[in-house]
């Protein structure tokens, strides 16, 4: 900045109302507004943060005196009042800052800091730090998402006073505009679930952004250019309606005494001050962030009804987890909603007419059961149980030999045609395997399981293959398998989802994506993208989102299962790329897929 831009910015910041004690903020000063005149520079102050000590810390872009110098994108900087009540002169937190923009968003407690790092000198993400002095700290470890991303600059988060939820706002996946907001909740093993997005009520497509979520974890607020906003960006606010963490009111917008003419950065409510809202605004700035003390505007709460409401539903995935007796129950664990640079943007909110690959509609007395499990209130506590479960189960339960029952197979390479060694599974009608041999070569005589439905022949470097006992009968012995190779491709024919959702509909479905987890994990270099498809019926955004989620819900279970998030990228092509004609029940059937192809 300019010596005279900085002397103009410094003259209108010292133009505001002094600043006012804590302890005189009361209901009875009205609609007062006071800057924190020591505290605010002719930088850019940005999402302060109160400790529970009444501990000011804020991020500070651009100014000398960062790590990073003048084009430093923000540094941790601390205040703390004087003697008489009022905020002193902020100062740089060298030991939670890097070069690059960083953020403090919370204290888990007295003692320890949650802050974000972009990625420079520290690794992208949020750390915690455990306080050694007054403003000194030592580095902790990275927070563990399962999967974290922000795909641009830009970013914010708070910590709700109970240190287990994080609402943040970043451009990620699944994203509907530009920057959205995302909610993750701490597990009991300390990790914390994958970001997912609070979707389209809330999230637009233009930003959302600096959310505060209120004690009661009723009330979000959030700064936002979109929802009709006029200029700039205001503060607006939302109620959640149930436990779900999907469902909220209309987000309405604060009155004019907190949204200005300038733009309004952040907002929220002092935790040692119920009536005492911080507003970050550029008002009387050169476009930078200042803060404001002023009151809070008080929000009627609507009458709602969460004792309906499933509190865990909002972290269920879009699979089932098997159980002992091989039901299907909800597993409670985010999933990671994806999307490319290809995909639309457009939310979904219905079911669409169009479904990828088969549809399968539950009677209703066949309607998927979920495993009893009796008054938990916490989700980290269903994870637990599912996850021991899951273990218990995935051992192959070996069925007892078919004698006189037997098949002759070989398997080959589908560009030379030489044999190749080969491992099968043998599978039960409802995919589940119930017994392996490994290291076959060249023509060999296998005797089958007993209730053998199907087998998956598979080779180290090439694409599994499963086939039914009956095609296995009407062709040749030798079984050609695919190279492994860039822009090779194959349609997961098996993986069926619940009609106009995506929601994988079944067991075999599950079972047919562990083989693929299996290859990826055989394969640990592979890179692939998975690319959903529709028919061409409805509407064609809302297509290509629904050929999005499936593609995201297959990666969000295997990534479950272990195979690593970046390895597996997205693409939602609705019904943009047919392979047969959308004239018959028969070509729109086989358009809607879901593809893999290996890209690297």
């Amino acid at each position: 900045m300019k010596v005279t831009e900085k002397i103009k910015s410094s003259i209108l910041k010292a133009s505001t109302v002094p600043v006012l004690a804590f302890c005189a903020f009361t209901p009875s000063f009205a609609q007062g507004v006071y800057a924190l005149r020591q505290v605010n520079t002719p930088y850019d102050e940005q999402q302060p943060v109160i400790s529970s000590k009444e501990e000011l810390f804020l991020s500070v872009a651009y100014h000398p005196d960062n790590t990073g110098g003048g084009k430093d994108l923000g540094d941790v900087w601390y205040s703390k009042k004087n003697d008489f009540n009022q905020w002193q002169e902020a100062r740089p937190v060298k030991s939670l800052s890097t070069s690059g923009y960083d953020l403090l968003i919370g204290f888990p407690d007295d003692q320890t800091a949650l802050v974000y790092h972009d990625g420079k000198k520290k690794a992208h993400g949020i750390h915690q730090y455990k306080r050694v002095g007054e403003t000194e700290w030592e580095y902790m470890f990275q927070l563990d998402f399962g999967s974290f991303r922000n795909n641009g600059r830009s970013f914010s988060a708070r910590l709700h006073p109970s240190g287990e939820i994080l609402v943040m706002s970043m451009n990620s996946y699944g994203s509907y505009g530009n920057e959205d907001i995302y909610v993750s909740f701490k597990q009991s093993n300390g990790k914390w679930s994958v970001p997912k997005n609070i979707g389209p009520v809330i999230n637009s497509y233009e930003q959302e952004m600096t959310p505060f979520l209120s004690d009661d974890k009723q009330i979000l607020y959030f700064s936002t250019n979109g929802h009709g906003t006029e200029e700039g960006r205001d503060i607006f606010y939302a109620q959640r309606l149930d436990n779900t963490w999907e469902n909220w009111t209309k987000p309405k917008r604060l009155k004019d005494d907190i949204n200005t003419r300038g733009v309004e950065l952040s907002y929220f409510i002092d935790p040692n001050s119920p009536y005492t809202a911080f507003v970050t605004t550029t008002k009387d700035s050169e476009g930078y962030g200042d803060i404001m003390m002023q009151r809070k505007e008080e929000i009627v709460l609507e009458e709602v009804n969460m004792e309906n409401a499933n509190p865990n539903r909002f972290l269920a995935a879009n699979f089932p987890v098997r159980t002992s007796n091989q039901r299907a129950v909800e597993q409670s664990i985010a999933p990671i909603i994806e999307q490319s640079e290809t995909s639309a943007n457009t939310p979904i909110n219905q079911p669409s007419t169009t479904v990828a690959l088969e549809e399968t509609v539950q009677p209703e007395n066949e309607v998927i059961q979920k495993e009893s499990i009796s008054e938990i209130t916490a989700g980290e506590k269903e994870v637990e149980k599912l996850e021991k479960v899951e273990a218990e189960t995935s051992k192959i339960e070996e069925a007892p030999i078919d004698k006189g029952n037997s098949i002759t197979l070989n398997a080959a390479d589908n560009n030379t045609l030489k044999n190749i060694p080969f491992k099968v599974v043998f599978k039960d009608q409802d995919g589940k395997s119930i017994g392996v041999e490994n290291d076959h070569q060249g023509p060999v005589e296998l005797t089958l399981r007993k209730g053998t439905s199907k087998l998956t022949v598979s080779s180290p470097n090439y694409l599994p293959v499963s086939l039914s006992i009956e095609e296995l009968e009407q062709r040749a012995e030798t079984i050609l398998l695919t190279p492994a190779k860039s822009g090779v491709k194959m349609v997961l024919e098996e993986v069926l989802f619940k009609k106009g959702t995506s929601e994988i509909a079944n067991e075999n479905s599950m079972r047919y994506i562990d083989e693929l987890v299996e290859f990826l994990k055989e394969n640990p270099d592979l890179k692939i993208r998975l690319e959903g498809h529709t028919d061409n019926v409805g509407n064609a955004s809302l297509n290509k989102e629904l050929s999005m989620d499936r593609a995201g819900a297959i990666r969000d279970y295997m990534v479950n299962q272990g195979v690593e998030f970046e390895r597996i990228r997205l693409r939602g092509l609705g019904g943009s790329q047919p392979i047969s004609s959308n004239d018959t029940e028969e070509g729109r059937e086989q358009n809607r897929r879901v593809e893999m192809v290996i890209i690297q």
